[in-house]
């Protein structure tokens, strides 16, 4: 996790994130770079998927299509995290209050 400025990109805060993990990492379409997608691929080790903005005619194959729509239930997860058990707020008044307010609102949507 990284607290960042309003106006930090959110290109490089992937990046720096991301630097280290093997694996699919999957985006959505705010990150549709191709200069992204070539930075962070390694062959063999790591692949970035980015989903193509509706107005591209980018052809994808069944399994990323698939890996996509398995992107739903994470972003509805995090809908609940905001609205239901308080993951946004501008209530706390220090790093860790916000540290504090994350791990319990994640806590708390764990153990329901």
């Amino acid at each position: 996790m990284r607290i960042t400025s309003p106006k930090t990109s959110d290109r490089e805060i992937f990046r720096d994130i991301n630097a280290d993990l093997d694996g699919i990492i999957v985006a959505d379409a705010g990150y549709v770079s191709k200069k992204l997608e070539r930075e962070m691929y390694q062959e063999g080790k790591r692949w970035v998927l980015i989903r193509p903005l509706k107005s591209m005619k980018q052809l994808a194959t069944f399994w990323q299509l698939e890996i996509y729509k398995g992107r739903f239930q994470i972003e509805f997860d995090f809908r609940s995290l905001k609205l239901f058990f308080g993951l946004i707020t501008s209530l706390p008044r220090s790093i860790n209050g916000y540290l504090n307010n994350y791990l319990h609102s994640l806590l708390a949507f764990v153990l329901r």
